[in-house]
Formats: structure tokens, C-alpha cells, sequence
């Protein structure tokens, strides 16, 4: 038995020795897969057996699945992304085509990705694809929020659910997207980035439309592939556009690219100078400049930016009228400013139309250095105050930690959009960043000219602790504590009465049986004592035992008498007390006096049986003890309380030299279970008096009420006399 258990505890160990070697070995092979030369291929099941060549897909957002050899997202989500790969991946190609199933929205590739989340832009790595909004090829940077470097048109045109060859290569940093049109155009956008990311996962991506991928590979890529694609750009400038504006406006967008001098040959041809280069300029000389850029606001001033920066053009001369989207050429006198040009007397040209900026996402500290000034961004504040110009304008003063600005809508529209804001809302706000004093008043840093409605989003409503919201819980707190006070004096009213019920209970039951008992037996010893003969010893103890037995009988009724309720529900303390004083008396020779001072009014059931049970106890004490002739009961009603005196004249007693007895510590309890003042007067001779006063729960409220309405006669006395 012994040795058939050691040889399962043996292969048990083996077996677990064999989990642990292999779960290393996966580690081992998973950490050598990631770690090694980026290699990925997948014909999403179109290689004849019906199976993907890898997996290991991550997605998020979008909804996703494998049709006909092509990854679809067939959902339209607003940032949705399916990722793969190794974070270590450095120098790349991802290659494939790509298609469109809607139109007004992108859909490409992801780079060295990393720290994705599901939301629009939500990782950091890049992005490069084909956009059916404007028709163009689009490159640029994701840092949870969007930074577009290069947006190239495609002259042709992009059509929707067709497919387009797209390839997207980072190498150091350098990055290129090339995209082959399914109408044989060739187009390159290029970036480089000197703050780069070096490593990071790929994806699928696509933007307010369903997309499909296929025919997926990516593969190490070398300086020899950035070259040949670099060379593939160039050899493809020899075919343009026959419209001069498509030219000059294509022709920019190959200025702009960061790897300039691959492009010595062409850049010849132009004149028009990125706009953040306009501040390397001579100061204090007037220079004439072109720009090209697409514009970002119209009025009060019209704003152009490009991929470096923005510029204000006040007072441009038009000839076509130009609306936000538009990419336009300017030329006029540069003015540089604190942070940013300003184009006087400029000329501006219409190039083409739709071609949208994205904002760029700051924090308010950001835009307030002034790095991001003339350019459309993307921040977010909460609503301090509102100030509005008639019904034309509206400015919103906000606050983000401790940094403060202002959003200015100058629009009738968007001014009647805004009414619906409220004092302490969380807004996230896009529009132009300035820092001109005749926006940004007095310490203010910066302003942001707002556009549209579109441009305000309220993202956290006002906080509940405002002063109505306070006022409205006191008022619930007030509520609720008067409705548990409510609940609380009905349970122990209702509590009282059942003590109430159980006493008269007990007094019925002593009556039927102990006090009957009393009596039969005294009726059986008198009629003894009647037979037995006179002057005997025998008489002498039947007429002893007599005695006891009905001092027993009137202690027994007495008990009885204290043990019922009063009555007090249906009359008041001082009846109540004279009628159990006259039940304890019993028609002997005791007097009742009885007064009542003050206007008698309603007593909580259960302060009106206390001060019951004190004045019987005393009642009863008077009689036992006491011998007195009459027995004085005073009930006075004052405004904040009702106060009950028993008085004798009997023996009394003295207070100091006798210990008080269970009578009167009893009284004691009493008076504080109901936070009642008692105070007990005796002497030997002068007999004894206890007094009893309690606070009425109502008599505050009383009171206040009262002085109240006497302020207000005499107000209204003096009012009569003046």
C-alpha cells in the first residue's frame, strides 16, 4: 500500500515537472516569436485550406471578422482598431490592400503602436491611410489625439468598395505611405519625426466607416526600401494635374514634406514657405511671402493653417469667398507677433475645397505657453462664468486647475446654442488659440474663437454641490429626520400603550384572584372568629390574623389601583390623579384638594404616565406613611412646561437622615426616563412635598412661535402710532 502510494506521488511530481518544462518552453518560444525580426503574413484563409496563417488579433472597438478571404469591420465606429505584432518591432513594412465600404471616413494602417485603448486615437504610434472625405492620403501621429503631418489628394479620385494598394514603412524616423489607386495613380506621403517612437505593434484602423483588408504582409524593412520608395515619389511628380491651382496646391504638398532633399529637383518650382518658417525671417523688415494652407476660420479673422503652424490674415482680399476646409494660397506683408505671423494686405486664392484640419488635443497649460497659437485645437475646461454681447456674441470664462481662458463665439447661432450651458459643466471646446491682446483680456493667457455648436461638448454636468442642490438635500435631511422623529414617538406611544394594556391586564388578573382571595379568606376567619369564645386566646389570633389579612386586601387593592392606566386618553392628569386618589383612600378620612393653573392643553401619552405614575407613588407614600389629614394635588401648565406638585400634612420625614427607599427611588427613574426635573420636600411634623416638572417637546417650537407673533403686534402698534 505504501509503495503504491509513493509511486503516484512520483508521477505526480514527473507530471508536474513536465507542466512547468513545457509552460517554460511556450514562454521561452513566445518571448523568441516577439522578440525576433518583424515577420507576419496573412491571407485571411485565401491560401486553399481555409486557415489564417497567424493569429493573435487584439481588437478594439469595431466588429470584425473574416469574409472571403479579407478582414471587414462592418461596423462604422469612430476610431476602431484590430492590432497584432510584438511592441518590440522596430524598422517595418506593413503592406496590403485596403477598401472602403462607406464614404466620409479613413481606414489604413497602424505603426509602432503602443498602449492602445478603445476610443478615438487612443494609443500612441501612427497612422497612414486613404481618407473618401477629401480624397486623400493622410500620415500623422497618434498621442490620444490625432496630429496629421501630411494630407495628399489623389487626383483621381478615391472610390468606395474598390481596392487600393497601401504601404506604410517606418525606418528610424523616417516614415513613408505609398497607396496605388485602383486607378493606377501612385502617391507618397513621408514624415519624419525627430522625437519618434522606435517601437511599437501594427494595425487595422479605420475612421467613421467599414473597411476590408487583405493580402496582409509585413517585413523588416532596410534603408534600400526607404530609398526605393523615396525614388518611386519622385519619378511620379512627372504627371500633374492640368488645373494651375491643383498644381501649385499639389505641388506644396510635396514642399512640405520633411524629407526636402529628396525632392531638390522640383522644390525649385516653389515659392510658398511652410508658416512656421515665416518667424526665421529678418524682424523689422517688411517681407512679401506665400503660404499655402487650409483654412481653419473665417471671422472675425480668417486663419490659415498648415502641418507647421497658423496664421491670422485680417482683412484678406477674396475673390472667391472661401469657407472653413478650404485650401487656399495667401500672399502679403509677414508681421511677425509674440507667437505667432500675421499676413497683412494679403491676396487669397481658392485651391480647392473640403480638405478639414483636425484640432490638435492640448490641455489648457499647453495652449497658454503659446506654442500652439493661430492653430485649431481641442481642450477642455469647466464654466466659471458666462458673459454675453447682446445676441451676438457669448464669451465662456473656464477654468482647468489652476490655469484660466476664455471661448469666445462670435456667431448668433452658436450664441443661442450655448444657453443651454450651465455654471460648473465640464466643456470640451475646439476652436483657433490666440494670444492677441484683443482677444485674451486683461491676465488671461489665451482665448479660443469658437466656430460652430459642433464646438462645444458638455463631457461632466455641474457638480451636485451647488446652493440649490444643498438647499434641496437640508430640506430632504429635515424631511426625513422629522419623518423618522414621527415614526419614532408613534413606536413608543404605541409601545406605552402596550405597557399600559399589560398593567390594567395584571390589575384585572390581582383583582380576580389575589384580592378575591383576600376577602374569602377574611369573610372564613371572621365567621371563625364569631364561633370561637370570647376573651380566649383562640379569639385573640383569629381576630390577629383578621387584621393582617385585610391590611393585605387594602395593600392588594392599592396595588391594583396603581396598576391601572387612569384613564388619561380620555381625561386629564389632575381628574386622573384625583380618582386614583380616592380608589387608594378608599372613603377614609382623608381630604382631596385639587388645581389646575394654566390653560390645560394635550400632553404626550408618555410624559402624562410618568407624571401619573409620581403622583401615585406619592399618593400611595402619603397614605402608608404619612397619616395626613388631606393631601394637596396641583397641576400648573406653563409655555414650556407642565409641572405637577402632591403635597400632605401629614408626619413627614427627614430627607438627610433616612436614606430614600424604593418609593421614591422609584420617582427618581421615572423623572429621568422623561428628562423631568423632581425635587422631594419633607421634615419631621411639617409633612412632605414632591414636585415634578417636564419639558413639553413642542414647547420651543411654541415659544419661538409666540415671541414671534408678539414682534409682529408690536411692529404693527407702532406702525398705527407713527
Amino acid at each position: 500500500m505504501r509503495r503504491n502510494m509513493k509511486l503516484r506521488l512520483i508521477w505526480i511530481a514527473v507530471a508536474i515537472s513536465a507542466l512547468l518544462l513545457l509552460g517554460a518552453s511556450a514562454r521561452f518560444a513566445y518571448l523568441s516569436w516577439v522578440g525576433r525580426e518583424p515577420s507576419f503574413h496573412d491571407t485571411f484563409g485565401r491560401d486553399g485550406d481555409g486557415q489564417q496563417r497567424h493569429g493573435g488579433w487584439q481588437a478594439f472597438g469595431g466588429t470584425w471578422q473574416v469574409i472571403d478571404g479579407a478582414m471587414f469591420n462592418i461596423a462604422d465606429d469612430r476610431g476602431a482598431k484590430l492590432m497584432n505584432g510584438s511592441t518590440h518591432w522596430g524598422n517595418y513594412i506593413v503592406e496590403g490592400d485596403v477598401q472602403l465600404l462607406g464614404e466620409g471616413g479613413d481606414a489604413g494602417f497602424v505603426i509602432r503602436a503602443s498602449e492602445e485603448e478603445v476610443g478615438v486615437d487612443a494609443y500612441h504610434g501612427y497612422f497612414a491611410g486613404l481618407r473618401d472625405l477629401d480624397d486623400t492620403l493622410i500620415l500623422g501621429r497618434a498621442d490620444y489625439g490625432w496630429h496629421e503631418s501630411q494630407t495628399i489628394p489623389v487626383r483621381s479620385g478615391l472610390r468606395t468598395q474598390k481596392w487600393h494598394h497601401l504601404k506604410f514603412l517606418a525606418f528610424e524616423c523616417s516614415l513613408i505611405a505609398r497607396a496605388n489607386t485602383d486607378s493606377g495613380e501612385v502617391i507618397t506621403a513621408t514624415l519624419q519625426d525627430p522625437q519618434c517612437l522606435t517601437h511599437g505593434r501594427f494595425g487595422l484602423q479605420s475612421y467613421s466607416t467599414g473597411a476590408a483588408w487583405r493580402n496582409l504582409e509585413v517585413r523588416p524593412a532596410t534603408r534600400e526600401d526607404m530609398e526605393a520608395m523615396l525614388q518611386t515619389q519622385t519619378t511620379g511628380l512627372d504627371v500633374r494635374p492640368s488645373s494651375p491651382g491643383l498644381i501649385d496646391s499639389w505641388s506644396e504638398q510635396r514642399f512640405f514634406l520633411p524629407m526636402q532633399r529628396e525632392l531638390e529637383n522640383y522644390k525649385s518650382d516653389l515659392n510658398a514657405l511652410p508658416i512656421a518658417d515665416l518667424r526665421l525671417l529678418a524682424p523689422n523688415q517688411s517681407s512679401q511671402v506665400t503660404v499655402h494652407g487650409v483654412v481653419t476660420l473665417v471671422s472675425p479673422t480668417l486663419f490659415v493653417q498648415d502641418s507647421t503652424g497658423g496664421i491670422a490674415i485680417p482683412q484678406a482680399h477674396t475673390g472667391t469667398p472661401v469657407q472653413i476646409g478650404d485650401s487656399v494660397e495667401a500672399r502679403g506683408d509677414v508681421e511677425l507677433h509674440d507667437f505667432s505671423s500675421v499676413l497683412r494686405n494679403a491676396d487669397v486664392r481658392l485651391l480647392w475645397s473640403h480638405t478639414p484640419v483636425p484640432p490638435v488635443s492640448v490641455t489648457a497649460s499647453q495652449a497658454a505657453t503659446g506654442a500652439f497659437d493661430a492653430q485649431f485645437i481641442e481642450t477642455e475646461g469647466r464654466l466659471v462664468s458666462e458673459q454675453r454681447a447682446g445676441d451676438k456674441s457669448v464669451v465662456l470664462k473656464l477654468d482647468e486647475g489652476s490655469q484660466s481662458f476664455i471661448a469666445i463665439a462670435a456667431y448668433p447661432s452658436l450664441a443661442e446654442a450655448l444657453n443651454r450651458l450651465k455654471n460648473g459643466s465640464r466643456l470640451r471646446l475646439r476652436g483657433i488659440c490666440v494670444t492677441d491682446r484683443a482677444y485674451a483680456q486683461n491676465e488671461i493667457p489665451f482665448a479660443v474663437l469658437m466656430r460652430s455648436a459642433e464646438d462645444v461638448q458638455m463631457i461632466e454636468p455641474p457638480p451636485w454641490w451647488n446652493v440649490q442642490h444643498i438647499v434641496e438635500l437640508i430640506v430632504g435631511l429635515l424631511t426625513l429626520s422629522l419623518g423618522l422623529q414621527v415614526s419614532y414617538t408613534t413606536f413608543k406611544r404605541s409601545q406605552l400603550r402596550a405597557v399600559i394594556e399589560e398593567r390594567e391586564r395584571l390589575g384585572l388578573e390581582m383583582h380576580d384572584t389575589l384580592a378575591q382571595s383576600f376577602a374569602g379568606v377574611g369573610f372564613q376567619l371572621e365567621a371563625l372568629c364569631e364561633e370561637a369564645r370570647p376573651g380566649t386566646s383562640m379569639r385573640a389570633q383569629l381576630q390577629s390574623t383578621v387584621d393582617m389579612v385585610r391590611a393585605g386586601h387594602l395593600e392588594a387593592r392599592r396595588n391594583i389601583a396603581a396598576l391601572r392606566p387612569g384613564n388619561l386618553d380620555q381625561m386629564d392628569l389632575a381628574k386622573a390623579l384625583e380618582l386614583a386618589a380616592h380608589t387608594i383612600i378608599q372613603g377614609g378620612p382623608i381630604a382631596i384638594s385639587t388645581s389646575v393653573h394654566g390653560e390645560p392643553r394635550p400632553i404626550p401619552l408618555r410624559i402624562a404616565d410618568t407624571l401619573f405614575r409620581i403622583g401615585q407613588e406619592a399618593i400611595a407614600n402619603a397614605v402608608r406613611h404619612g397619616h395626613p389629614h388631606t393631601i394637596y394635588l396641583r397641576v400648573v401648565y406653563g409655555r414650556p412646561s407642565v409641572k405637577l406638585t402632591v403635597r400632605d400634612d401629614g408626619d413627614g420625614f427627614s430627607c438627610r437622615q433616612e436614606s430614600p427607599g424604593f418609593g421614591i427611588r422609584g420617582m427618581k427613574r421615572r423623572a429621568d426616563s422623561v428628562e423631568a426635573s423632581l425635587r422631594i420636600r419633607s421634615s419631621p411634623g411639617h409633612g412632605t412635598s414632591v414636585q415634578v416638572r417636564a419639558i413639553l417637546p413642542t414647547a420651543l417650537l411654541s415659544v419661538w412661535w409666540q415671541r414671534v407673533r408678539i414682534r409682529r403686534r408690536k411692529r404693527g402698534a407702532r406702525g398705527e402710532a407713527a
